[in-house]
C-alpha cells in the first residue's frame, strides 16, 4: 500500500491559489482520474533504493484501482480487494475498515492540507510547490520532513511527488499518460479472485 501513502488536493496557503484550486478539483476524489507512475524509494537506515512501475484510476465514491509491481488494489466504494500475485493471495475487507488516511483520494489533498507549502522556482510548463520542516518543532510535529508537488501549471495534474518522511527516508513519484476527467468502465472497480487463489474474507 505504498502508494496509498503518497499518491492524491484541500485548502492550501499558498501564493498559486488558482493552480492549486486545479490540484484540490483534480485530487478531490470527485474527478476520474487515471495514470501511470514510477515510485523510487531510499531508504535511509537500510540503505537500499526500490523502484517500481505502476498504474492508477480513480472515480468518485473512493472507487479505484491501483497496480503497484506484484500488488492490486481495488474497490469499488464499498468492498476493497487486495491481490498479491507473488503470494496467490487475495483479502477481502471492508473499505470502512481501510485507514482513511491511507485511501488514494487523500493522498495529495492531506499534503496540501496540513502543510503550508510555497511557490518555488518553476520548471518550464511546470510550477513547483514546497514546503520543509525547518524548525526543530516542526521536525518533531510533522509526519514528513519535506513535501514538494511538481504540476502542469496549466491542467493542475501532478507531474511528481517528492515526499522525506520523518525517518528520513525519500519517496519519489512519478506521473505520466495522467488523463483527467475521463470515467473508466464499471468493472474496473471489482473484482473477480483468478481461480486457485486464496481468498481470506474479512468482512
Amino acid at each position: 500500500m505504498a502508494f496509498f501513502l503518497c499518491v492524491a488536493a484541500a485548502s492550501c496557503f499558498c501564493q498559486q491559489g488558482t493552480l492549486l484550486d486545479r490540484i484540490k478539483a483534480n485530487y478531490s476524489g470527485q474527478t476520474p482520474l487515471s495514470a501511470s507512475f514510477d515510485v523510487h524509494i531510499l531508504w535511509k537506515v537500510r540503505e537500499k533504493e526500490e523502484t517500481r512501475h505502476g498504474s492508477i484510476v480513480l472515480a468518485p465514491g473512493d472507487r479505484f484501482r491501483i497496480q503497484l509491481g506484484s500488488g492490486l488494489w481495488v474497490s469499488n466504494g464499498k468492498t476493497l480487494w487486495q491481490y498479491d500475485q507473488t503470494l496467490g493471495q487475495v483479502v477481502i475487507k471492508q473499505l470502512t475498515s481501510a485507514d482513511d488516511a491511507l485511501l488514494p483520494s487523500r493522498a495529495v489533498s492531506r499534503y496540501c492540507s496540513s502543510y503550508p507549502l510555497a511557490a518555488k522556482a518553476a520548471q518550464g510548463t511546470n510550477a513547483v510547490l514546497e514546503w520543509k520542516a525547518d524548525s526543530a518543532s516542526a521536525k518533531q510535529s510533522a509526519e514528513v520532513l519535506l513535501v514538494r508537488i511538481v504540476a502542469d501549471k496549466k491542467t493542475g495534474a501532478v507531474v511528481r511527488l517528492f515526499v522525506i518522511d520523518k525517518t528520513g527516508n525519500e519517496s519519489t513519484y512519478s506521473f505520466a499518460k495522467t488523463a483527467l476527467g475521463k470515467a473508466a468502465p464499471a468493472k474496473t472497480f471489482e473484482f473477480d479472485p483468478p481461480k486457485g487463489a486464496r481468498v481470506l474474507d474479512q468482512r
